[in-house]
């Protein structure tokens, strides 16, 4: 093929609006070029692969001194015409009767990139183009996108993931939203198509959870983006959460694949096979993903084969509706939707909900038999792990009475995970639900009962836990249940404890631990028993039979190998030596016990531990760190309730240790020293407060950094502040006039301001008081 001087190099569509971010994933493309001829971008619909593919190929033009070419596969449905439609994409006569030879005729020794977009319906037929090029072009690169591999000798795999957003947990400052890719683009699209949006630090929690129930697809944020000319940013939340049928804010330019999030999932639903279809729908009862033996025991029967279900699932890997992170198998929020609607279509939702039931009802029975043992943290860590799945199944025990029973027997066989892990506030608001959906006099009544009581007290309602440990016991007797009134009645102690009433819970507390002792074999419920008798005997400084109940939990459970109860045993055991002016005893107890929370992830448990080794500090003299540790330690207990919640004799210690500290050190010093704890990261405070390292050196902070702003909107006010216009601002950040426009202004609005001048003055004075 020889081209005319007049013919355009490449044939890349103009740019109508920014990429925002994909940085990362286009240098990574660019690295398997080094390595493969042919790079394929695979994805589910909606994920960016089409925009990320462009942005590589305008990036890379330099390289290709023949062009890069796009060919658009999306509306193709004839595979017999996909080298005619390649020919006239590279400006050839495209003939019905070109083959792939001809086309290969064509490129000849030309340096040039192909853009192959939409391989996934005309699969095949693009495998074999590409193989025929690849060999008889030895200067052409292809980069295909396709919702599945094309499976060619040579081929390299990206998948594109969904745009950033915070993990799990994760705390976002204020006005630090805009750094995750995934509300970057919500805002800039937003503030592009409605002039009259405005994000304040206020809608920042909003906007994130939005982002997030879109699993960060660009596309389907784009239509939520789109729909802020129509909706507040409450209402589109909403939005968010109906079924992908309803969401219809997609552009008329779109391809009608694209126009609403239900065209896009039908599009790759109708790709697949009929074993395949019939996975995709039953698995969207998993929540946060199941792995084999789960989806095999959940999935299989019927018309889906047993024997069929791995090569259906692989199917689904292949065309991106499954993504496998070497453990487990997940689907996409907006995927999973979809095949929840096609199985509320062929009737079968019931059925596949009751399954998935069982197999968590399996997990959790395996749970409570196995906890109190050596296997402890991988049964939690299971459990915590599969916590979304845990929810499905409750939610559908709540669907009618009948399932209610099976609801009770779950949420009360992982009574270890709800206290363990630090959710008691969830277990008891699943109980309450199921008790009072069957109220059915029955043995397991008795243990919903005593196991809600204790979450209820934990969770901060004693009085109401009191009444259902009464409740529990009245019905134990009538089913003359010896271990439920033993385990009610130690968990009654520990409610009065946690009341404040430290002599009514030791009675209590005796009497249980002599009926757990009465119940025959050592069992997990004699521990704690005893762990909470050994804490209120501390109470009352009776140390020598604290010490005495105290050490028996603890060699109780190590002849188990457990850890979650020994762990409480060394951190009060260390409270004794402390109280009893043993610190370097005490110290080296908490410090084992916080060394086992850590690795059980028990945050209650390495807040008390961090708690104490400040006060053990303190008795060292060594007050600076002992002012760190008591403000860290308060950090590490709010994403679990309350500091030392329930602990009276704690808090007053802990009073007592903070005045002594602001005493010595004086108020100036005392704060810096808190403020600096106050901001150690979680894992700095563990490291620190074990001595594995030195607390790290504060972060310089910028000057602008505690302004309400994005940092996109910080980066544009900077630009305001160098005196460059709305144009030249554009122009630097590849947007339109438009968009930084509408950045400007609610950047005045944010601040209060009404001119650019206030700005400019606000970053200059800042400037001048940054050291």
């Amino acid at each position: 093929m020889v081209r005319g001087d007049s013919r355009p190099a490449g044939n890349l569509p103009a740019e109508l609006t920014s990429l925002v971010g994909r940085r990362a994933e286009a240098a990574e493309v660019r690295r398997l070029w080094s390595g493969s001829r042919l790079v394929t971008l695979t994805g589910p619909g909606g994920v960016g692969k089409t925009r990320l593919a462009l942005q590589v190929g305008r990036t890379a033009r330099g390289a290709f001194p023949d062009g890069v070419w796009l060919v658009a596969l999306d509306e193709m449905t004839q595979p017999d015409l996909l080298a005619s439609t390649v020919a006239s994409a590279l400006g050839e006569p495209g003939l019905a009767g070109t083959c792939n030879a001809t086309v290969a005729g064509y490129i000849g020794a030309q340096h040039m990139l192909l853009i192959l977009d939409n391989c996934e319906h005309v699969i095949d037929s693009c495998a074999k183009l590409i193989i025929e090029l690849l060999v008889r072009c030895p200067n052409l690169r292809v980069l295909a996108t396709s919702r599945e591999a094309l499976r060619v000798e040579g081929e390299a795999l990206f998948a594109v993931p969904p745009l950033s957003l915070p993990g799990p947990g994760q705390q976002v400052a204020p006005g630090e939203a805009g750094r995750f890719d995934a509300v970057e683009l919500f805002l800039e699209r937003a503030l592009a198509l409605n002039p009259r949006f405005t994000f304040s630090a206020a809608d920042e929690q909003c906007v994130i959870a939005l982002c997030e129930r879109l699993d960060g697809l660009p596309l389907a944020i784009e239509l939520a983006a789109a729909g802020t000319r129509l909706l507040p940013l409450g209402a589109l939340a909403d939005w968010a959460k109906a079924p992908p049928s309803e969401q219809v804010f997609g552009g008329r330019a779109a391809p009608s694949r694209h126009q609403t999030l239900h065209a896009t999932m039908d599009y790759s639903y109708r790709l697949c096979s009929p074993h395949a279809q019939t996975l995709w729908a039953r698995f969207s009862v998993f929540r946060g993903g199941a792995d084999l033996d789960a989806v095999e025991a959940v999935c299989g029967g019927d018309v889906l084969p047993p024997q069929q279900v791995r090569p259906a699932l692989v199917e689904l890997i292949d065309k991106s509706v499954v993504v496998f992170d070497g453990s487990s198998y997940r689907m996409l929020e907006t995927i999973r939707q979809f095949g929840l609607e096609r199985l509320r279509a062929a009737g079968e939702e019931d059925v596949i909900r009751r399954a998935h039931r069982d197999q968590v009802a399996a997990l959790a029975v395996e749970v409570e038999g196995g906890w109190f043992g050596p296997d402890q943290q991988a049964l939690l860590r299971r459990v915590r792990t599969d916590q979304a799945n845990l929810r499905a199944a409750l939610e559908f025990c709540l669907t009618e009475r009948a399932e209610a029973g099976a609801g009770l027997r779950l949420a009360s066989a992982l009574w270890a995970f709800w206290l363990g892990c630090g959710v008691p506030g969830e277990g008891r608001r699943w109980l309450d639900r199921l008790l009072a959906a069957d109220d059915r006099p029955t043995r397991e009544r008795v243990t919903a009962l005593w196991v809600n009581g204790c979450l209820t007290a934990m969770d901060g309602d004693i009085p109401a836990g009191l009444a259902l440990f009464e409740q529990c016991q009245r019905l134990a007797a009538r089913f003359q249940d010896q271990a439920g009134l033993a385990h009610a009645l130690s968990q009654q102690g520990l409610a009065k404890l946690y009341s404040g009433r430290s002599e009514d819970a030791i009675t209590d507390l005796e009497e249980a631990v002599r009926r757990e002792r009465g119940l025959g074999q050592p069992n997990p419920y004699l521990a704690e028993a005893l762990v909470d008798l050994g804490v209120a005997l501390c109470y009352r400084d009776r140390l020598d039979r604290a010490v005495e109940v105290l050490q028996e939990a603890r060699l109780l459970c190590s002849a188990h190998r457990e850890q979650w109860l020994q762990s409480w045993a060394l951190v009060f055991l260390g409270l004794a030596a402390l109280i009893d002016e043993r610190v370097p005893e005490a110290v080296a107890l908490i410090k084992d016990a916080l060394r086992r929370k850590r690795t059980l992830e028990d945050g209650m448990g390495m807040a008390h531990s961090v708690e104490i080794l400040a006060w053990a500090a303190l008795a060292d003299h060594e007050e600076e760190r002992a002012a760190r540790l008591l403000a860290a330690s308060e950090v590490l207990s709010r994403p679990v309730g309350p500091h030392l919640y329930g602990h009276h004799r704690l808090l007053q210690w802990r009073d007592h240790y903070l005045q002594q500290a602001r005493d010595i050190l004086g108020p100036r010093a005392f704060e810096e020293a808190a403020q600096f704890g106050r901001h150690l990261a979680s894992d700095d405070v563990i490291a620190y407060a074990l001595g594995e390292k030195p607390a790290p050196a504060s972060a310089a902070v910028e000057p602008s950094a505690n302004l309400p702003l994005t940092p996109r909107e910080h980066e544009i006010a900077h630009l305001v502040a160098a005196g460059r216009t709305n144009k030249d601002i554009a122009a630097e950040l590849v947007i339109s006039r438009r968009t930084a426009e509408a950045h400007v202004q609610n950047i005045l609005t944010k601040l209060g301001f009404s001119s650019r001048t206030e700005i400019a003055a606000l970053f200059s004075a800042m400037s001048k008081a940054s050291p």
